[in-house]
């Protein structure tokens, strides 16, 4: 929990929220709620790409007379950590899903030396 507090400190989460998430995310590790609180900021970096454009991207950060780029420090509320955990979730068990039909395809038996999808040809197996 101690850990957790202080990935959210500097945003200002209370306590109560941060076990509020730790409770609704039980067995996360700890890049978890990192990768929760990116996803915050990794949204006022796509407005401001958006809102600058992408042909103008390359002007505003190098060299630019406006000075270097500052962003507000975004509000944090329990309900935008939440949604952006079951969306990490979600993604979670895509990759698995993913990494089982990639297992199971390394080891599957597609078709036997004759291009025979039937297992026992495959295998070298002798009806009797």
């Amino acid at each position: 929990m101690g850990v957790c507090c202080g990935i959210f400190k500097d945003d200002n989460v209370s306590q109560s929220a941060v076990e509020q998430l730790v409770d609704t995310f039980p067995g996360q590790s700890i890049d978890f709620f990192g990768a929760l609180r990116a996803r915050v900021y990794d949204d006022q970096i796509r407005k401001f790409i958006v809102d600058t454009g992408i042909e103008n991207l390359g002007k505003r950060l190098i060299n630019s007379k406006q000075g270097a780029v500052n962003f507000e420090k975004p509000n944090m509320t329990v309900d935008t950590l939440l949604t952006y955990g079951r969306m990490l979730e979600a993604e979670q068990e895509n990759v698995k899903r993913v990494q089982l039909a990639d297992a199971y395809l390394d080891g599957a038996v597609l078709a036997g030396k004759a291009g025979s999808s039937n297992t026992a040809e495959s295998a070298n197996f002798e009806y009797k």
